[in-house]
């Protein structure tokens, strides 16, 4: 049922006249996260119509440009749907959306970080999937990738796509679609992460080879089949690689072990 109905206050459930954003993130991102709250809460159910962009405007007060991108954002997540001549709606399904995080948000606010703790969660325990599962097949491929990495470490790119053709492989090797697929979204933004501490690690030359034994003990403990081992293994990679980047000190990478 189309209705056109106002966007109610987060807090207090009156309507979203008034309602001003700061400053401390980008205003589009703001609206954003404004409206998907509006969605997950219920105060804007499937199928209702968004207020005008005007109206929008005004309530948020923000200008029209700013509305623009966030709804077109909404409507690339699947969230919103524009319907010819009739206005902005929420779409049939707006929890199903897919999964994103944006480019702006690897380099900037708590993401890199967040990011991090998202991979220890999802790599950890694939690589302990990998050492019960993994094939003749995915050892050899894991062994190849740790040769590129110490054949390219001072080439172009200082081994970074062997190592994140490394880490893919690993999930790859876990059995499980899901793992392998969310790997193979999150490598798209690991590459950036990856260069930077590769960066950091090329400052002081003697840490390259250790950053190289850190996927060989990886490698060693899933052809080993120990999946405490392969937990281990990984965790103490991605805390040294958080540590490289400067997303945790030591004492906090001491107290995650």
């Amino acid at each position: 049922m189309t209705v056109d109905r106002q966007i109610r206050d987060v807090a207090g459930g009156e309507p979203a006249a008034g309602r001003r954003l700061g400053r401390p993130a980008p205003l589009a991102e703001r609206v954003v996260k404004a409206l998907q709250e509006d969605v997950e809460t219920g105060r804007l159910a499937a199928g209702d119509r968004l207020p005008t962009e005007p109206g929008l405007a005004a309530s948020f007060g923000v200008s029209r440009t700013v509305i623009r991108e966030a709804v077109s954002r909404l409507r690339a997540d699947g969230i919103l749907v524009s319907r010819q001549g009739a206005g902005v709606f929420v779409s049939d399904a707006p929890l199903q959306r897919s999964f994103r995080i944006r480019d702006e948000e690897v380099t900037s606010g708590p993401a890199p970080r967040e990011i991090f703790e998202l991979r220890l969660c999802l790599e950890v325990e694939g690589a302990a999937l990998a050492a019960v599962r993994r094939t003749d097949a995915d050892l050899e491929a894991l062994a190849h990738w740790l040769e590129e990495m110490d054949r390219t470490k001072h080439g172009a790119d200082f081994g970074v796509a062997a190592d994140i053709e490394f880490h893919r492989t690993v999930a790859a090797a876990s059995g499980n679609g899901k793992v392998a697929d969310f790997q193979r979204y999150l490598s798209v933004l690991l590459r950036q992460s990856v260069s930077v501490a590769r960066g950091n690690t090329l400052k002081q030359p003697a840490l390259v080879d250790r950053v190289i034994d850190e996927h060989r003990r990886i490698h060693r403990a899933i052809a080993g089949e120990s999946a405490a081992a392969a937990r281990e293994a990984m965790r103490r990679h991605l805390l040294a690689a958080a540590r490289r980047l400067g997303l945790l000190d030591e004492a906090e990478a001491a107290r995650l072990r």
